[in-house]
């Protein structure tokens, strides 16, 4: 639903869905209000502060329903009757549909980085990196996640290729036995051959990577590679938050949104970095509750997967280790679609285990 503009529309049926159910028939777990209760108060944080600051609450409003609607997809998924199998055959036909219409756009209509229905195919190819972390750990299908890795390189975001690898590292260090790694680093140079053809205007892109520091010191912001004009990106953007006095308690929710009426005066484009993005939001302490809150996901996950012997716990682990790499250089904290899938999966996993429990 990206391209469509019809997001805000889905978030709010989703929490319509949430609190008719909630009304009537759902009783929240009093441990998933707790972990979820700093959300909660940051969120509103952030509203009302981006209301004082710039005194647009309606257009801010959409910054909450967009990040409630995770936690509200959460739940409904928590308390549904999907099994893991069933949201994964779900995921694997929008994967085709995204697919075929990839392939259309590229051979009818001409679209050099055709999207599918996403925004751009950055959004796509990060859409793609649980689906293949899945794909490769827990159903062990080789040729179909290296064919997801192809359509990966062939979108020509940098920043997905390089979350599907370190899915696929974890792959080779924690599950793979030992011929599989032989033939892994026999197949490696195809790999990267492969995904080296596919992107190789990307690849010549990072011939101007020697004059980030003549950039910076210009403040010149647009053109050159995506690497270079993200850095003086974030570095202007960065200047710009210290200047209006807003490290510390942040500018505000969806400051950092393009479309927002109040965006950053610094550039045109959206961080690339959901790490800024937070800190340009949240300010310094919303930023350190953001790190912490992914380096726990990310201790438990992999603690539960290492002891229980759990593969779908892994490549959930896996999936979200290479998402938060991605987030360096992408714009994935408000990829309402990745969430949505990925937060339905891991309730359905949870929900799973209270039942064996």
């Amino acid at each position: 639903m990206d391209r469509s503009g019809l997001g805000a529309i889905v978030g709010v049926s989703l929490l319509g869905g949430f609190f008719l159910l909630f009304v009537f028939k759902l009783r929240l777990p009093k441990y998933l209000l707790l972990y979820s209760s700093p959300f909660f108060l940051l969120l509103g944080y952030a509203f009302l502060n981006a209301v004082i600051l710039h005194g647009e609450p309606i257009f801010t409003f959409r910054g909450v329903i967009r990040y409630f609607s995770y936690f509200a997809v959460f739940i409904l998924a928590y308390y549904s009757k999907v099994s893991f199998k069933q949201i994964f055959i779900l995921y694997t036909l929008i994967v085709l549909m995204q697919s075929a219409l990839v392939v259309f756009q590229f051979l009818f209509l001409g679209m050099s980085r055709p999207s599918g229905t996403f925004i751009n195919s950055n959004h796509l190819s990060y859409f793609l990196v649980p689906y293949f972390s899945i794909l490769l750990i827990v159903y062990r299908k080789y040729l179909p996640a290296f064919l997801v890795f192809l359509l990966s390189a062939f979108l020509g975001g940098m920043g997905g290729l390089i979350s599907l690898l370190l899915i696929l590292l974890l792959f080779l260090l924690y599950y793979a036995q030992r011929w599989q790694k032989l033939v892994a680093i026999l197949m490696f140079p195809i790999f990267i051959a492969g995904a080296g053809f596919l992107m190789q205007n990307r690849i010549k892109e990072l011939q101007d990577v020697f004059t980030i520091s003549e950039r910076l010191e210009e403040g010149q912001a647009g053109g050159g590679s995506s690497l270079v004009w993200r850095i003086v990106t974030w570095k202007l953007m960065y200047d710009e938050l210290i200047e209006k006095d807003g490290l510390y308690t942040g500018m505000g929710l969806e400051y950092a949104s393009l479309v927002s009426p109040y965006f950053l005066e610094s550039s045109i484009f959206e961080p690339h970095n959901d790490y800024l993005r937070i800190l340009l939001e949240f300010g310094l302490f919303g930023f350190f509750v953001f790190l912490y809150a992914l380096f726990y996901a990310l201790f438990q996950l992999r603690k539960k997967a290492l002891y229980e012997n759990s593969a779908c716990y892994f490549s959930i682990y896996a999936a979200l280790a290479a998402i938060f790499l991605g987030m360096i250089v992408g714009n994935i904290i408000v990829l309402s679609t990745l969430w949505w899938m990925l937060l339905s999966i891991i309730a359905i996993m949870h929900k799973d285990d209270l039942k064996i429990i």
